[in-house]
């Protein structure tokens, strides 16, 4: 029997009775002061994720309640330092047959087939033929990589990271490079920025699971999306040369370092894990457009999900401030009392 949803972590409120099955994201054993043990958790719907403590009979749950298991819960949502947390009574393991898994995989409002078209669309619109058959490679002929652009998210929590959100990511940042190249002119190489818009965070499609809760794989945690994008590159120029008729001969070992020069220096800076910094004008620009574009999704997404009344926002923890509340993000009582 489907246990219905019917509680959402986005309407959850103070003093909220809470009856509803919820997908755990994090979950471990503590112990407390009074050297108890309880679990910390972290669940999560499609709408969000919310902390949760459960403070009884923590070893109890602590085998069937891990990451990725689907949970019944009981308990009642408070404030606690100015946050949101369920203080959990109550909890069953639920088999996956028992839940709507749509309820918990959180997803963008955004059209994934339309954006792949409009990338392939950037692609075809290259001049050099060398980048342009690197592009199609990856983008276009490799089965595995369409698949996977479609579904992935661009990061585990802070940016576009929801169901296709790492295309949406590419998409924004391309659309931008694309007026870049043409307010830079003959200064900036347009499809060298295209393929580091493109493939900057190419990496994330191995660095990241996201069939269900979003997390890093073995790969990810030992190499890293950086690296694993360089890497991609080197398979495909060499795949590309040996394809008779792909190329109009040997790729250019030039070429090959700047695309991979980009990748390796999209963070920018050597301690925020970049293994380069941007030493051309293209890497420069699509650092800072990638930095640009996550932080403007982050403060959106900070900004629509914060439940503070009125024109700020509640303290925004990654930037250190809060945020003031344009009209989109107010509730129409709150425009009411605004005007």
């Amino acid at each position: 029997m489907t246990q219905s949803k019917n509680q959402y972590v986005r309407d959850l409120r103070d003093k909220d009775t809470v009856q509803n099955p919820f997908l755990i994201k994090f979950s471990a054993l503590a112990v407390g002061k009074n050297g108890k043990p309880y679990m910390n958790l972290v669940l999560m719907d499609k709408t969000g994720e919310i902390e949760a403590r459960l403070w009884e009979d923590a070893a109890r749950y602590a085998g069937g309640a891990v990451r990725d298991a689907f949970v019944w819960v009981e308990g009642r949502c408070q404030l606690y330092q100015g946050r949101r947390q369920i203080v959990v009574s109550r909890m069953n393991v639920l088999r996956e047959d028992e839940v709507d898994v749509r309820d918990y995989i959180a997803e963008g409002e955004v059209d994934v087939e339309a954006l792949y078209a409009k990338l392939l669309g950037y692609v075809e619109s290259m001049q050099d033929p060398f980048y342009k058959a690197l592009a199609e490679s990856i983008l276009r002929d490799d089965a595995d990589v369409v698949d996977r652009i479609k579904r992935a998210p661009a990061a585990k929590s802070v940016h576009h990271a929801y169901k296709g959100g790492l295309l949406e990511h590419v998409l924004s940042i391309t659309g931008i490079l694309d007026h870049m190249a043409g307010h830079y002119g003959k200064y900036v190489d347009r499809d060298l920025l295209f393929l580091g818009g493109f493939l900057h965070d190419i990496g994330k499609l191995w660095e990241l699971s996201y069939d269900r809760v979003t997390d890093y794989t073995t790969e990810g945690k030992l190499v890293g999306h950086l690296v694993m994008g360089s890497e991609l590159v080197e398979k495909k120029v060499r795949w590309l040369e040996s394809q008779p008729g792909r190329l109009p001969g040997a790729f250019p070992d030039e070429k090959r370092l700047l695309v991979k020069h980009l990748i390796l220096a999209h963070h920018g800076r050597l301690e925020y894990a970049s293994p380069k910094r941007p030493k051309c004008i293209e890497a420069l620009i699509v650092h800072m457009i990638d930095d640009l574009d996550s932080k403007v999704n982050a403060i959106q997404q900070f900004i629509s999900n914060d439940l503070t009344p009125g024109r700020w926002t509640s303290l925004n923890r990654q930037f250190e401030r809060f945020f003031f509340k344009p009209d989109w993000a107010l509730t129409d009582a709150e425009k009411s009392d605004t005007e």
